[in-house]
């Protein structure tokens, strides 16, 4: 069974969130008055979700061409909306990767905001990687991913993120051999980015 899709006209105004590293701080602490109006077990599997996907979801809207604040905001969005209807989800995952990215389109579509310069600092939300390199590569990732045709960046972002084609595939409404043609052009875009870096 499929996850429900957001209903037509579906008031997305939402209470204050604070908006905080995944699964720590304050977002720990909202995922936790959250379930407070949950049985046990669905309080439970709500709030492993929740620590669970917020960076990820955080993450894949970072590589998508949210700032780090923007994407954190949409999560939590998407997250209490998840909580809202917990009983109807079938596949949490999947349904909150639409929702997020949905919102996302539909705040770009509505403002159009200056392109970043500079790469934002690490933070709780984007993991900082033990070694600076790993760091410099991974901003050069979401460099070249902002470059990419949005098609492309949605299907790498999400391989990165662990994703199967066939999961992917299923998640964005498109047949198999269409995942694996953008994933593959993503791919050559990516490695010959990296390359020419290497060579300046």
């Amino acid at each position: 069974m499929t996850d429900p899709d957001p209903p037509e006209g579906e008031d997305d105004s939402l209470d204050p969130v604070p908006v905080g590293g995944g699964g720590t701080g304050a977002s720990q602490e909202r995922s936790s008055s959250l379930a407070d109006g949950m049985s046990p077990g669905d309080a439970e599997a709500f709030s492993a979700f929740y620590r669970a996907y917020f960076t990820r979801l955080t993450t894949y809207l970072v590589y998508q061409g949210a700032s780090v604040h923007l994407a954190s905001e949409l999560v939590q969005d998407t997250m209490i909306k998840a909580y809202r209807k917990w009983h109807e989800i079938r596949s949490p995952s999947g349904w909150a990767y639409k929702v997020a990215y949905q919102a996302f389109v539909r705040h770009a579509t509505r403002v159009e905001e200056d392109p970043v310069e500079e790469v934002p600092e690490p933070t709780a939300v984007l993991h900082r990687p033990g070694e600076a390199e790993a760091w410099v590569q991974e901003q050069e990732i979401v460099r070249v991913l902002g470059a990419l045709p949005a098609r492309q960046r949605q299907v790498l972002a999400l391989t990165l993120d662990g994703w199967e084609p066939a999961g992917i595939a299923e998640l964005i409404g498109i047949e198999g051999p269409a995942v694996r043609s953008s994933l593959l052009k993503a791919r050559r875009t990516v490695a010959e980015y990296l390359a020419a870096r290497e060579e300046e």
